[in-house]
């Protein structure tokens, strides 16, 4: 079963779109671990300090799919 355009240029806005999602959650984590860093709480810098790594995770793994599907020929 091949792929017609119209299905790659929809994978490739689904893609973008979750990078623009990604790159929004990492913003909200920087600026949560920022407030953290305020309160001088440990745990809650912890929490932060983790919750941002994931967020660091889920956007270099959209940019990759990203790059993937423009290597495809998609853009």
């Amino acid at each position: 079963m091949t792929r017609t355009e119209s299905d790659r240029v929809r994978s490739y806005d689904q893609g973008r779109a979750a990078r623009d999602q990604a790159a929004y959650a990492l913003y909200e984590a920087e600026l949560a671990l920022h407030d953290a860093h305020q309160s001088h709480v440990d745990a809650w810098i912890q929490a932060a300090s983790e919750h941002l790594h994931l967020a660091v995770v889920a956007h270099l793994t959209a940019e990759a799919l990203m790059r993937q599907s423009s290597d495809a020929g998609v853009s």
